[in-house]
């Protein structure tokens, strides 16, 4: 299976999916003060959570990026270096 990890990785996305969901809607006021800085620290962490992933997949999404610039150039009748 070719997307073996493609399958497991929306499987999961769909179990966080409906594990926050499920938070969310059973949830109670806190009554607590919330710190302006925090929207600051979760908009990092998503930053980062999102620049460490792009670190760690690099090498599938230059040859995706790859397939897709060669053809447009194919079409287009330069030629490709490889």
């Amino acid at each position: 299976m070719r997307f073996s990890w493609m399958i497991k990785g929306l499987s999961l996305l769909c179990i966080t999916f409906w594990v926050f969901v499920l938070v969310s809607s059973t949830a109670q006021p806190a009554y607590a003060y919330v710190d302006p800085g925090t929207g600051l620290f979760l908009v990092q962490m998503v930053g980062s959570t999102f620049a460490g992933m792009m670190f760690l997949l690099r090498k599938r999404i230059r040859q995706f990026l790859g397939r897709f610039f060669s053809r447009f150039a194919e079409a287009k009748g330069d030629s490709v270096e490889r």
